[in-house]
């Protein structure tokens, strides 16, 4: 008998499919009606936002989810505790993660990273999707692709096509990329802010042999994206990535350098959009109605909660459609000559008095419309009550709110959770009541100020709540009005206003003769946004690097130039940037400001090729003096050696003659701890000067 062991069967391990849940949005936008709820948490279609998210991962083959919550916690562990997903047979394991520490979407995967939750490919998705997508697609190209080559596949995006006209499209969806049209390899990816209306492409995604590169500005990043476990280890390595847009420019900068690569999906056919504001939640909610969404329709409940089931039966809600896609709860009631008409729904419990006309519009549970009311592209939550003879024109009533008799609702207005208004009064266009005297500075305190009546005079004589009038509240650091923040755009309508507030100084090549006129258009204090600020922070530590280690400029230049094509950076941005980086790095530097100059030119000295080749032209040479003049303003050992920086500067050929007696006979209204006369009087004598080189070389012409 052989004495040799029968050789065990190998036991292959599942590859089971996880994904991270962001359950946090990391801003403001729809502050204050997030003051005390979570975005995910807010009814759409009067089901909670994460329910269709949490069902999609489950159609799609996820296993286990991980819900990260930060902002109301609480209240996101206690809403998956008392869903159907909590209960035994449920298709997927939901855990909530929460962690008020928290505070962007980097902080989240550096957290999965230090917890080491996987060993192999999953998913990263927003909590405010809505999509019937399937995923399969995605993830078998992904993992086709780590199939060849272990380490440069990084990321997947999963991206779905849009024409930049579309109504869903929103001003957060403004991206464009250039892609290997026979890889579908990310090459570049550029998301617009603000009143950017220009992408510069780098002419090395051009240059490669039999390179086939398409340009799309018809995509919307859906945020979902199919990782591999090294993803979480990249944003530990680099604490600035804060967000997934932060990463796809760090990788994409440095493939060359690292070798990883960013691919993308593209859905064509499936549905899939995002809750960022109003507008797209509204949109959102329109499509559901629409069934775009479908199976994520009314008549499919998708999230029964606990206390519906009764004695082990669950008790399914039940919606019934009628013609233009009007739905109607079966517990609902509506009075005599009450009609409701086209993509709308109304709740469970929720009764409809007499005379009443209700279009485009959602109603929430157990609300009660007295008679002759009008309501129009509006959503109403939960227990709301609103009175007799009302109108409300495509506005937000939140939970709880009593709208008495006679009110009129103008649009754009949100009347956040418990807000009374009325009797007989006439709310503005974009008002926001909210129940708490809030600012935006209390978004993150747990205590709500009450320290002054009701505002009566606005509100009505049965009024409770206050006129909230906070201006600021996107992650873009936007300046627009507070009802712009919350509404938003859509990509159409942002275009255009972003076409009308375009400046006209565009042309910074221009000849100095055109400069003049615009000196004092130019005067408003630099507002920093996420990108200048990071921008300034990598240029600073690339120009400390050099010193230290000794890099040559031309290196630096590329380094910098990387940045500014990351980063959206404008020649302007650069050279103010890098003069003031050097001035600070001087005054670092600078124990003894008897000693400041010395250290000033042996920096300079340095930097003399890499100054050079920003200050080819008359504009640039100019913002680079107004920065030192601006820097000197808040600064002794600047101003006081102020006119030897320029002349060392003229000497080596970073500044002209014309530039400087230009800036000299052109002041800005700067301001700062010393005056700009002061600072003219410190270089009158290199003025004059200048002045009589001038003047002798046109007699000698």
């Amino acid at each position: 008998m052989s004495n040799k062991r029968k050789k065990e069967p190998t036991i292959k391990q599942e590859n089971i499919l996880e994904a991270v849940v962001i359950a946090d949005s990391f801003n403001k936008r729809f502050y204050p009606v997030t003051a005390e709820r979570p975005r995910c948490l807010f009814p759409v279609a009067n089901q909670p936002l994460i329910s269709y998210t949490l069902e999609f991962l489950s159609i799609c083959g996820v296993k286990h989810i991980y819900v990260y919550a930060c902002h109301c916690y609480d209240q996101v562990k206690r809403y998956v505790q008392q869903s159907k997903w909590a209960n035994a047979g449920s298709p997927c394991t939901v855990t909530v993660v929460c962690s008020q520490s928290l505070t962007s979407v980097g902080d989240v995967l550096r957290e999965v990273d230090q917890k080491t939750l996987f060993k192999t490919d999953f998913l990263v998705v927003p909590g405010d999707v809505v999509s019937n997508m399937q995923l399969a697609t995605s993830l078998k190209e992904h993992r086709a692709r780590r199939e060849k080559d272990k380490n440069a596949p990084l990321m997947t995006l999963v991206l779905r096509t849009s024409s930049p006209t579309h109504r869903s499209r929103t001003a957060e969806d403004d991206i464009v990329l250039a892609l290997d049209q026979s890889t579908n390899r990310v090459l570049h990816y550029h998301r617009f802010l603000k009143t950017q209306s220009k992408v510069n492409f780098p002419l090395s995604i051009f240059q490669g042999p039999g390179s086939r590169v398409e340009l799309r500005y018809d995509l919307i990043d859906t945020g979902i994206s199919v990782c591999s476990p090294q993803v979480p280890q990249l944003f530990t390595d680099n604490f600035d990535y804060q967000t997934q847009y932060d990463l796809v420019k760090g990788v994409l900068i440095n493939e060359e350098f690292l070798g990883n690569q960013i691919h993308a999906h593209i859905e064509k056919s499936r549905y899939c959009s995002r809750v960022y504001n109003f507008h797209s939640y509204d949109v959102v909610s329109h499509d559901i109605l629409s069934r775009w969404s479908h199976p994520f329709v009314p008549e499919n409940t998708i999230d029964e909660p606990i206390e519906n089931c009764k004695s082990g039966d669950c008790f399914f809600e039940s919606y019934s459609l009628l013609r233009h896609n009007v739905y109607l709860h079966n517990t609902c009631t509506l009075g005599q000559n009450s009609v409701v008409l086209d993509c709308s729904l109304i709740g469970r419990g929720t009764r409809i008095g007499k005379r009443c006309k209700i279009s485009n519009s959602v109603v929430g549970n157990n609300c009660h419309i007295h008679d002759d009311c009008i309501i129009d592209g509006s959503y109403i939550w939960d227990n709301s009550t609103i009175g007799s003879n009302c109108k409300i024109s495509k506005s937000f009533i939140c939970d709880g709110v009593q709208v008495h008799d006679g009110v009129i609702v103008h649009q754009g207005s949100v009347l956040c959770d418990m807000v009374h208004v009325g009797p007989k009064v006439d709310l503005d266009s974009g008002s926001v009541v909210h129940l708490s005297t809030l600012s935006n500075d209390d978004f993150d305190s747990d205590e709500l100020q009450e320290t002054r009546p009701y505002d009566i005079g606005e509100l009505g004589d049965e009024g409770r709540g206050y006129l909230w009038g906070g201006h600021e509240g996107s992650e873009s650091g936007s300046d627009a009005p507070l009802v712009m923040q919350m509404w938003g755009l859509s990509l159409q309508e942002h275009n255009k206003l972003k076409q009308d507030q375009l400046d006209d100084h565009d042309g910074s090549e221009s000849e100095l003769s055109s400069l003049a006129s615009g000196d004092e258009e130019n005067n408003d204090p630099i507002i920093l946004d996420d990108d200048l600020s990071t921008f300034q922070k990598e240029v600073k530590e690339s120009l400390c690097g050099g010193i230290e280690e000794n890099i040559q400029c031309d290196n630096l230049v590329l380094e910098i130039n990387s940045s500014k094509y990351a980063y959206n950076m404008s020649v302007k941005d650069v050279v103010q940037t890098v003069t003031r980086s050097l001035l600070e790095i001087a005054t670092d530097r600078t124990s003894n400001n008897a000693h400041y100059f010395s250290t000033v030119k042996k920096i300079l000295a340095h930097y003399i090729p890499l100054l050079l080749n920003y200050n080819k032209h008359g504009s640039s040479q100019l913002d680079c003096i107004y920065t030192l003049e601006e820097f000197a303003l808040n600064s002794e050992p600047t101003l006081n050696c102020l006119v030897k920086i320029l002349m060392y500067l003229y000497e080596s050929d970073v500044l002209s003659e014309e530039v400087i007696l230009h800036w000299n006979s052109n002041p800005r209204k700067l301001t700062g701890i010393f005056s700009t006369e002061e600072v003219r009087n410190k270089v009158e004598k290199f003025i004059e000067w200048l002045e009589e080189a001038e003047e002798e070389d046109s007699d000698d012409a």
